[in-house]
C-alpha cells in the first residue's frame, strides 16, 4: 500500500494542535513538560486523535501496511547487474560448494539415533527421510516439556488422498493440536472442543511443510492458542487449542487449559513419508534486554552426518554434503561447536600465477588445496592467498575450507545489550574467486572522484593501480572508464595509456578527465566500469583487472553535507542485523540472504530515505565487532542508497578504544572502497574511554583513526564516533573541554574530512518535551555552526512505539514488552497499556516530526532513525520504525513525511495553543532553487474546514534553507483537537 503523502512535484504534510481559551496555553506550552498544561489523561486523548488522523493522512487505516513485499524484492534483484568481468585474466568465481557442518564425533552419534529406526515396526529410513508404512497407533517422540511459546515443524508427503495425523500433546495424551492430512484431499486442523475444520487442499506425492506456533501463555485470555502455517500460507490462525475432556471444559467455563507439551506423535492409515522435524522452544528469563532464551528440542533430519575423516582429498565423497553458494553462514545454538566445511572442484588451464581471493573466514579457518593446508586464518581479513605452487595444472583440484566455529565467551567480548540469548552467533565463509594470471600482474585497483573544479561538465577520476612482477618488466597499462549501470556501452568515456617499467612491483596513479560525466545520486545511480590492462613490450594484453564504480564527490563545504558540489542531506535509518524469522537470527546476523540486505536497502528507499548506517554487532568490548559485507555495497550502488560504513574494526562501546583494530582497518576499507555508495568511514559508535581522562586521550584517538583512515581514503568523511559529545571536546574548534576550559585539542580533531555528529534524541527516553523546546543546547548550537563541518544525527530518535499486535498474535514476541516501556512515564505520563499500542506509535510518530522538524529548520544535514526494521532484543525492541515482521508503523510514515525534500509545518513545538497564540507556518527545503505556493488549512476535530490560508511565490534559495512565513491566528474559536494540513505546491 502507498502512503498518499508520496509527492514529487507537490508536498504534504500534517500536524495536530489543540486550542484552549485559557491564557495559561499562550505561549509554547509543552506535551508534558515545565509549560504543559495537559494532565495525563489528556494526553493520552490528543495520541488517540492523533493516531486516527494519522492513518487517514497516511493511508494505513489498519496499521497493517507491509512496506517492503517479496515481488518487490524479486525485481530490484532482477535489476541488479553481476560485476564486471576481465576479458584477459582467467577469473573464475567459485560457486557451488559442498558444505557440511561438523563437530567432533557427530558422524557416530549421528549412527546411533538412526538405529533405533530399525527396531521400530512399521517405519524404514529412506534416502534421507523417514518412511511409515500404515500406522493405527501414533509414533511418538518425547522432548522436554513445554510450558511457554514454541514451534514445531516438519516435511510431509504422502502417495494419495488419505488420513494422517500429526498431534502435539503431553504425556497423558491431553492433545493441545492435531493437525495433518484429510482423506478428502484437504488439510485440517483441530481446535475448542475438538472441533475439526477442513481447510486448503493438499497435492499427493508432494512435499508439504507444517509449521505449528504453540503459545501456551494464555496471553489475554486463559486459553492456549496456535498458528498453523502449511507451505508458508497461513491456515490456522492463532486458534484456541484442542481440549481433552468434557468434564475438563465444564471446570474451566468452556475451556480447558494445558500446561505443558512434551510429545509430537503421527498416526497414519497408509504409508507418509516424513523429514526435517525441528522443535524450538522459548523459555522466560527475568532480564529486560533477553526476555526469553531459545533451545532446540527436537531435531530429526534422518540421514547419516558423513564422516569428516580425509576430507580435504580430491579422492573423498561428499555426494551426503549439502550444495549451496557463498557467501555461507552456519550457527545458532542449534548448531552450537560445528565447524564449517566446505568443498570445490576447480578445473584449470595452464597458468604462471594463481591467487584464491577470499572474503573472510569470519572468525577465521583453514585453507587446503589437493590435501595440502595452504594456510591457518585466525582473523576476519579478505584474503589473496597464493596457491599457485599447490595447483595441479590442466587438472581437476580440490580447494577445502574449513571455517571455525564461534562461540562468545569472556575471552572474546560480551553479549551486545540487543541480542538474541544465543551465544553460537553465526559463522560463515565469504565469496571466493579464482585468478590464473601471468607473471607479470595488476595486484588491486582503486579509484576516486577528486573535487569538482568549476566545470561541471568534466569530471576527474583518481585511479591507484598496483602490479606486480618477479622480476623486470616493461610495458604499458592502459585504463579505461565504460558506462555500465543501467545503460552499459562499449564506448570509452575516457581512457589513458601509461608507460610502465619496474622490478618486483610498482604503484602507478593517474588521472582521467571524464568529458560530460553522469554523476551518482542516490536518485540516479550510475555506474562506470574501470578496466584497466597490462600490455607487455609488444603491445599484448597479458592481464586486466575490472571493477565498477560511480563518478561523486563528497565533502562539506560551507559546514553542508555536499554530494557532488551540491548541499544535500543523509536521511534514512541504522540496521543492527538482527533479521527473522528468530531460528535465523543468530546466522543471519553475519551472513544474511541477499534478499534481506535488498529488503532493508528498499525499505530506506520507500520512505524518501537515501541512508543505510551499517550498525550490524552482535558483541561488544572486543577489536572485530562489526562487519564488511560487500554485497551490502554493491546493492547499494544500484538501488541507490549512500551508506555509513563501519567495517569489522569497529566498536561499539567499551572502555578502551585501543579496541579497534587499526591494524585492519585498511585491509577492509579497500574491499569496498570503490564502490560510490559508500559516503562515510565510522571509527566507532560511542566509546566511553574520554571524559575524566586528560585531553590527550581524545587527542590520541582522534589522531590513530585520522592516520588510518585518510592516507587510505581522502575522499570520504570520517566520522570518529557517532556520539562525539563522549570525548573531551566541547566545541567545533576544540579550544575548550566538555565542562566549559581552555584547551587546544588535537589538530586531527579539525583535520579535512573528519566530519561531526551526535546520537541527539530530545524527545527519546525519558525525556519530557521542555527538553524540545529548549533544543539546542550551547555545544550542539556550536557544532551546527561550524563553517567547516557538517552535523548529523547519526541516531536518533529513542522514542518507543509497540506493534500492532494483532499481526504478531502467535509470535513469540506476541505482547512482550521491552525494557522500553518505563520510558512512557517520562515522556506521556504513564505506562500506556499493551492494549493502547495504537496510541503508542502515534507518540513516536508524532514527537518524531516535531523533533525533525525542528531539526531540520536547525540545519542538521541528516537523520539516521534507532532502527529501520524489528528484531533487537529477542524480536521485542520497540524502537524501530517497522515492527518485526516488516510492517510499518506510524513513525515509518513521519520519516517519510520529514524527509521530502520541500516540506512545511508550524515555526515551533508549541503543542496547546492559547487564544493569544499564532501560528508561524515554515518552509524546509534541500535542493535546487524553486518558488512554490504553501496552503495551510485548519480543521477540526470531524475534518470540517474552518480556515484556509495561501501563501503564494514563497523563494526557496538552492542549497538547505528554512523560510518562515507572516504569523497568523488560526480563526478557531472552540476548544478542542484540530488538524492542520499543509500542502505545497
Amino acid at each position: 500500500m502507498a502512503s498518499s503523502l508520496a509527492f514529487s512535484q507537490s508536498s504534504r504534510s500534517f500536524e495536530l494542535r489543540y486550542f484552549s481559551p485559557d491564557k495559561a496555553a499562550n505561549g509554547e506550552t509543552d506535551f508534558k513538560g515545565k509549560t504543559a498544561v495537559f494532565s495525563t489523561d489528556q494526553r493520552v486523548a490528543f495520541l488517540k486523535q492523533y493516531a486516527d488522523l494519522a492513518r487517514q493522512q497516511f493511508d494505513d487505516p489498519q496499521l497493517d501496511t507491509q512496506v517492503v513485499t517479496d515481488a518487490e524484492v524479486t525485481e530490484a534483484l532482477n535489476r541488479v547487474k553481476a560485476a564486471p568481468r576481465p576479458q584477459v585474466r582467467q577469473h573464475q568465481p567459485l560457486t557451488d560448494w559442498k558444505y557440511l557442518g561438523y563437530r567432533a564425533g557427530q558422524h557416530n552419534e549421528r549412527r546411533q539415533e538412526l538405529a533405533r529406526w530399525n527396531q521400530t515396526k512399521g517405519a524404514a529410513l529412506a534416502d534421507g527421510y523417514l518412511r511409515l508404512d500404515g500406522r493405527p497407533e501414533l509414533l511418538t517422540w518425547r522432548f522436554a516439556s513445554q510450558a511457554w511459546r514454541f514451534t514445531v515443524s516438519w516435511q510431509a508427503k504422502v502417495p494419495r488422498q488419505q488420513e494422517v495425523q500429526f498431534q502435539l500433546s503431553d504425556r497423558t495424551r491431553v492433545p493441545a493440536a492435531t493437525v495433518g492430512f484429510g482423506a478428502d484431499g484437504r488439510l485440517f486442523y483441530t481446535t475448542a472442543r475438538h472441533q475439526r475444520v477442513d481447510t486448503l487442499s493438499y497435492a499427493p506425492d508432494r512435499w508439504h511443510h507444517f509449521r505449528v506456533e504453540v503459545d501456551l501463555s494464555g496471553g489475554e485470555t486463559t486459553v492456549g492458542r496456535y498458528n498453523l502455517y502449511v507451505d508458508d500460507r497461513l491456515v490456522a490462525d492463532y486458534v484456541p487449542l484442542e481440549r481433552a475432556s468434557t468434564e475438563r471444559l465444564a471446570y474451566n467455563k468452556g475451556f480447558s487449559t494445558i500446561g505443558q507439551v512434551n510429545t509430537f506423535a503421527v498416526q497414519s492409515a497408509g504409508v507418509v513419508e516424513l523429514d526435517d522435524l525441528l522443535g524450538i522452544g522459548y523459555a522466560l528469563t527475568d532480564r529486560d534486554h533477553y526476555p526469553y532464551v531459545p533451545e532446540t528440542f527436537l531435531d530429526e533430519i534422518f540421514q547419516e552426518k558423513p564422516d569428516i575423516a580425509h576430507w580435504t582429498d580430491l579422492t573423498y565423497d561428499d555426494r551426503q554434503w549439502e550444495a549451496g553458494q557463498l557467501p555461507l553462514g552456519h550457527g545458532s545454538e542449534r548448531f552450537a561447536e560445528e565447524d564449517l566445511y566446505l568443498r570445490k572442484k576447480v578445473e584449470v588451464g595452464s597458468f604462471d600465477r594463481a591467487f584464491l581471493n577470499i572474503e573472510t573466514l569470519d572468525p577465521g579457518g583453514e585453507v587446503w588445496v589437493n590435501g595440502q593446508r595452504v594456510a591457518v586464518i585466525d582473523n576476519r581479513y579478505p584474503n589473496r592467498l597464493d596457491i599457485g605452487t599447490f595447483l595441479m595444472p590442466n587438472q581437476t583440484n580440490q580447494i577445502a575450507i574449513k571455517v571455525n566455529h564461534f562461540m562468545l565467551t569472556e575471552a572474546v567480548g560480551e553479549l551486545m545489550p540487543h541480542s538474541l540469548l544465543d551465544l553460537s552467533i553465526g559463522w560463515l565463509a565469504g565469496r571466493m574467486s579464482l585468478d590464473l594470471v601471468s607473471a607479470a600482474h595488476i595486484e588491486s585497483a582503486y579509484a576516486h572522484t577528486l573535487p569538482l573544479t568549476g566545470k561541471a561538465d568534466v569530471a576527474r577520476l583518481k585511479t591507484q593501480v598496483n602490479l606486480r612482477h618477479g622480476g623486470v618488466f616493461r610495458g604499458r597499462a592502459d585504463i579505461a572508464l565504460f558506462p555500465w549501470y543501467p545503460i552499459e556501452s562499449d564506448k570509452a568515456a575516457a581512457m589513458l595509456s601509461l608507460p610502465v617499467n619496474f622490478t618486483d612491483s610498482l604503484t602507478l596513479t593517474s588521472v582521467l578527465a571524464v568529458n560530460n560525466p553522469t554523476l551518482w545520486t542516490a536518485e540516479n545511480p550510475s555506474l562506470y566500469r574501470v578496466q584497466v590492462t597490462l600490455r607487455d613490450s609488444k603491445g599484448k594484453a597479458i592481464d586486466d583487472h575490472t571493477f565498477a564504480t560511480g563518478l561523486r564527490t563528497i565533502d562539506q563545504q560551507g559546514g553542508h553535507f555536499r554530494l557532488n558540489g551540491q548541499v544535500s542531506m543523509l536521511n534514512g535509518a541504522q540496521i543492527m542485523g538482527f533479521r527473522g524469522p528468530l531460528e535465523k537470527m543468530a546466522v543471519w546476523q553475519r551472513c544474511p540472504p541477499i534478499e534481506w540486505i535488498a529488503r532493508e536497502l528498499l525499505m530506506v528507499k520507500k520512505m524518501n530515505g537515501n541512508l543505510l548506517r551499517i550498525h550490524v554487532h552482535a558483541w561488544e568490548n572486543s577489536n572485530s565487532e562489526g562487519i564488511n559485507d560487500p554485497r551490502i555495497a554493491e546493492l547499494a550502488d544500484q538501488l541507490g542508497v549512500m551508506l555509513v560504513w563501519i567495517t569489522p574494526s569497529w566498536i561499539r562501546t567499551g572502555t578502551d578504544w585501543r579496541q579497534i583494530d587499526f591494524a585492519g582497518m585498511p585491509r577492509y576499507m579497500r574491499q569496498v572502497m570503490n564502490h560510490p555508495s559508500i559516503v562515510v568511514w565510522e571509527a566507532s559508535n560511542h566509546p566511553q574511554s574520554f571524559k575524566g581522562k586528560p585531553v590527550s586521550e581524545s587527542d590520541a584517538f582522534t589522531e590513530t583513526i585520522y592516520n588510518t583512515v585518510y592516507p587510505v581514503d581522502s575522499s570520504r568523511l570520517i566520522s570518529l564516533s557517532s556520539y562525539l559529545f563522549h570525548l573531551h571536546y566541547g566545541n567545533d574548534v576544540g579550544t575548550i573541554d566538555y565542562k566549559g576550559n581552555p584547551i587546544k585539542a588535537s589538530w586531527a580533531y579539525t583535520a579535512p574530512m573528519v566530519t561531526r555528529g551526535n546520537q541527539d534524541s530530545p524527545t527519546g527516553y525519558t525525556k519530557d518535551w521542555s527538553e524540545l523546546r529548549r533544543w539546542p543546547d550551547a555545544y550542539r548550537q556550536d557544532l551546527l555552526n561550524s563553517p567547516e563541518r557538517a552535523y548529523f544525527d547519526f541516531e536518533h530518535e529513542e522514542s518507543m512505539a509497540q506493534p500492532n499486535w494483532e499481526l504478531l498474535r502467535g509470535k513469540t514476541y506476541y505482547r512482550v514488552h521491552s525494557y522500553e516501556w518505563p520510558y512512557d512515564v517520562g515522556t506521556i505520563g504513564r505506562k500506556l497499556t499493551l492494549d493502547e499500542w495504537a496510541e503508542s506509535q502515534a507518540w513516536q510518530a508524532f514527537s518524531a516530526w516535531e523533533a525533525m522538524k525542528k531539526m531540520r529548520s536547525l540545519d542538521y544535514d541528516g537523520f539516521s532513525w534507532c532502527t529501520l526494521h524489528g528484531g533487537p532484543n529477542s524480536g521485542t525492541y520497540m524502537k524501530p520504525i517497522i515492527d518485526v515482521e516488516g510492517h510499518a508503523k506510524l513513525a515509518y510514515w513521519v520519516n517519510k513525511m520529514v524527509f521530502q525534500p520541500t516540506v512545511a509545518g508550524s515555526g515551533n513545538v508549541d503543542v496547546v495553543y492559547g487564544p493569544d497564540d499564532t501560528l508561524t507556518p515554515v518552509v524546509m527545503h534541500y535542493g535546487p532553487g524553486r518558488r512554490v505556493t504553501l496552503t495551510v488549512t485548519i480543521q477540526d476535530e470531524i475534518g470540517k474546514t474552518i480556515e484556509e490560508k495561501k501563501f503564494d511565490n514563497i523563494k526557496l534559495a538552492t542549497g538547505r534553507n528554512a523560510v518562515s512565513l507572516p504569523a497568523f491566528r488560526p480563526a478557531w474559536d472552540k476548544e478542542g483537537h484540530y488538524r492542520i494540513l499543509y500542502q505545497i505546491e
